[in-house]
């Protein structure tokens, strides 16, 4: 799977080699430039920062997080020291209201032409006015066959205690809770894009259900635990992204992924430059640049998700490449018609504060067996500390 990107990687580099001098030249000549980048784990191919690297003469720190409410305190920090933040769709327009993001200057990214316009008019921010997509895809379930006796087709099936009894310690949930909430709430018979259902009720009525399945679970986790746990058989189960799911089947042939009928969550990311940001300029270079066809490509074959731009200027590239052709024709990766996919909702303060509340209450909850234990163990200790008190008094009276 890597040898077309390394190929790849290594004609761009030589095409830098052999570029005339004053593409190579940075803009600001003589400086000791540095790019900080935060994105999800396992989101990019590490090639290409060393492509921009060379081209640019910019030296890029690169870190990477696990899901959307860890990145959301970076943000609100201005960019907690970071120029450009990969930031999930639903977090965006928060973000954009909130006064914590830089306007682009747009004449400085001449690559928004290629973006498919599906995914540009998203309604995070339509006009790309604060954010640039990145990357889009969906969100399902990750199984082991062999491990997995009959995988779940639905939500419904899938968060129950029928199901998950079955598979106890063997299952995860993602670290990101906005998607662990709308899948409940798709279980439970709501419309998470349907305003009128996020209400302190209907929330509660999710955590109930999630509370009930922890003791099942394993944990929540984000794209580098629950890759790895399925490649080696600790997770039967996975909530998952659909292109992590590609990337842990292609170590291991056994993973598949399922689209939920009742509904596959469907999302983009965004590339945002935070209000605090000391690198402006190679900020919005590194946009242009991961809008590139060819880097775009490098990116969707390390990957498995797909990229923002069309998808004709990638078709075009893969005529000579039956790996990116692969990836372009995959319907985990370009769903079919047939799959019913429900954008996950750009979310507003309060259903911001709805989902923060939820997490709450689900990592704080202890499951029944464990409350139970620990309030044996805890009566066990007063009766012995009175006992103790009791023989205590007694001995001092005699």
């Amino acid at each position: 799977m890597r040898l077309a990107s390394a190929i790849l990687a290594l004609a761009i580099l030589l095409s830098l080699i052999i570029a005339p001098q004053s593409a190579l030249i940075p803009a600001s000549a003589g400086e000791d430039r540095v790019l900080k980048v935060l994105n999800y784990s396992e989101y990019i191919d590490y090639e290409v920062l060393e492509i921009f690297e060379e081209r640019y003469g910019v030296k890029v720190v690169y870190d990477e997080y696990e899901s959307a409410e860890e990145a959301w305190p970076y943000v609100k920090a201005g960019g907690g020291g970071y120029d450009l933040i990969i930031l999930a769709h639903s977090h965006v327009r928060l973000a954009i209201d909130q006064g914590l993001l830089t306007p682009l200057d747009k004449d400085s990214i001449p690559n928004l032409a290629n973006l498919d316009p599906r995914i540009a008019s998203h309604p995070a921010d339509p006009n790309q006015e604060y954010a640039v997509p990145y990357m889009w895809g969906t969100t399902g379930i990750a199984y082991l066959e062999g491990c997995v006796e009959e995988p779940p087709s639905t939500w419904k099936e899938f968060l129950s205690r029928a199901y998950m009894e079955k598979y106890e310690g063997k299952i995860s949930l993602l670290s990101e809770f906005s998607e662990v909430v709308e899948a409940g709430m798709i279980a439970l018979g709501m419309d998470p894009t349907d305003k009128s259902y996020w209400t302190e009720e209907n929330i509660d009525k999710v955590v109930d259900l999630l509370v009930d399945l922890k003791p099942y679970l394993v944990g929540f986790y984000g794209a580098s635990q629950y890759i790895p746990g399925l490649v080696n058989g600790e997770l039967c189960l996975a909530q998952a992204w659909n292109g992590d799911a590609l990337i842990a089947a292609d170590e291991n042939p056994n993973v598949s992924f399922v689209n939920p009928s009742d509904g596959t969550l469907f999302w983009v990311d965004y590339m945002v430059i935070p209000k605090d940001a000391s690198n402006v300029e190679d900020a919005l270079r590194f946009i242009n640049f991961l809008l590139e066809p060819e880097i775009a490509a490098m990116n969707a074959k390390a990957v498995w998700y797909a990229p923002s731009i069309k998808k004709e200027l990638l078709y075009d590239l893969a005529e000579d490449d039956e790996e990116l052709k692969d990836i372009l024709e995959n319907p985990l990766v370009y769903p079919q018609g047939d799959v019913k996919l429900i954008p996950s909702p750009v979310l507003d303060s309060e259903m911001q504060r709805l989902i923060e509340d939820a997490r709450s209450k689900i990592l704080a909850a202890q499951p029944e067996s464990e409350l139970n234990s620990t309030l044996i163990v805890v009566a066990a200790t007063v009766i012995v500390v009175l006992l103790a008190a009791a023989l205590y008094t007694y001995s001092r009276r005699r």
